[in-house]
């Protein structure tokens, strides 16, 4: 996962970030992540691990 990433999170995550699009705007030395939500432009900060374990690629191609 690297800055630029649009992800989408899997249904199982929960109603609230369930199928809601995200583009990865940070990523710490830590590996915290930082969103943001395409649809509401939220702000929200996860684990690296969790992203990469809830969410799926959309793009092939990657943001600039």
């Amino acid at each position: 996962m690297q800055v630029g990433d649009l992800r989408v999170f899997n249904s199982d995550v929960g109603w609230y970030y369930s199928d809601r699009m995200f583009v990865v705007t940070h990523i710490d030395d830590d590996g915290a992540i930082q969103i943001n939500m395409i649809d509401t432009g939220f702000t929200d900060h996860w684990d690296r691990i969790n992203l990469l374990h809830d969410s799926k690629s959309v793009a092939v191609k990657k943001c600039p």
